[in-house]
């Protein structure tokens, strides 16, 4: 069934409807909000993360739910995405740096046979997603220029034009055919894409605390052992949150990032800005969510972790 497009003065009243309040905000601040800041289709998802009454004259609406509330899960979430794009993107540029450095030390690889391999095992699907890029990405002179020359491309080339998705495959091949004990990360890395195009889409995280998405994943073990260390935190907290897939999957994206990133300033900057956003900006308004032990307990859980790998994986 088609439901009614409803003006924000209508939004405003579906959710006093629901039992959403406003002790917090006035109306018309809430209405200025939906209108620059964020739509209720999105704003309303946070409320996944609260219980509604079950029976009584208020059966269907949501238990200690206000609009402030709402407001400060959404501006998280924004500060969150911006955190998992930024340290993202070093591990994407810190991955190609360490496989490149890698090949120069390899006599058994010349940089073009692992390109050939690469993409002869994708059944020309992969060649064919390099051409659909031309006129679309900034490296189109080169897929030109290789595409004159048979798409002989050598690794250094090929890193320059491939998506993400594609730089993983070709990163787990690399490291199949040449095994490392200390710089192999291939199997984070599908963690950290999921995490990552969830950010770049705009997708909220922060209302799957409760209710977490239904998808399937695998936890690593690494992560889990890794874990296990910290003594604040018990089996039972450990084995329930590492079943959420946005939170199993930000932890791996830290880990990686701590333990990947080689670079002084730009590991400092990343926990400079991991510790503002769990030990100043999540605590600025914590007494909203006193009353909510499912966002209390996740916040504890991912802070603990958060700093306990800062902490050891510093320098």
């Amino acid at each position: 069934m088609k439901r009614k497009k409803l003006t924000v003065a209508e939004q405003i009243a579906d959710m006093r409807q629901k039992g959403i309040t406003f002790h917090y905000i006035e109306e018309h601040e809430a209405a200025r909000f939906l209108k620059y800041n964020n739509y209720y289709f999105k704003l309303k998802s946070y409320g996944k993360n609260y219980d509604k009454y079950n029976s009584t004259e208020k059966k269907g609406q949501y238990i200690n739910l206000d609009f402030s509330y709402l407001q400060e899960l959404s501006t998280l979430d924004m500060y969150l995405r911006k955190a998992i794009i930024a340290m993202a993107l070093d591990i994407e540029h810190a991955l190609k740096t360490q496989l490149l450095y890698d090949l120069s030390t390899n006599d058994a690889e010349d940089g073009y046979s692992i390109v050939e391999k690469y993409l002869s095992c994708g059944d020309f699907m992969r060649t064919k997603s390099i051409h659909d890029k031309i006129g679309k990405s900034a490296a189109t002179d080169l897929i030109q220029k290789r595409q004159n020359t048979n798409d002989n491309y050598a690794l250094w080339e090929l890193v320059e034009v491939i998506s993400f998705g594609e730089f993983i495959e070709l990163y787990q091949l690399y490291y199949s055919l040449y095994p490392s004990k200390n710089n192999d990360f291939s199997s984070y890395l599908w963690s950290i894409k999921f995490l990552r195009n969830a950010a770049a889409h705009n997708n909220c995280l922060l209302n799957s605390l409760k209710s977490p998405y239904h998808v399937t994943f695998h936890k690593t073990r690494d992560i889990l052992f890794e874990i296990s260390k910290i003594k604040t935190i018990s089996q039972k907290s450990r084995e329930k949150w590492m079943e959420n897939p946005v939170i199993h999957d930000f932890v791996i994206l830290v880990y990686v990032y701590l333990r990947l990133i080689k670079s002084p300033g730009i590991k400092q900057s990343g926990i400079n800005n991991l510790h503002w956003l769990f030990n100043e900006r999540m605590l600025k308004h914590k007494e909203y969510f006193e009353k909510n032990n499912t966002i209390k307990e996740s916040y504890n859980f991912v802070a603990k972790i958060v700093n306990y790998f800062c902490n050891k994986y510093r320098k």
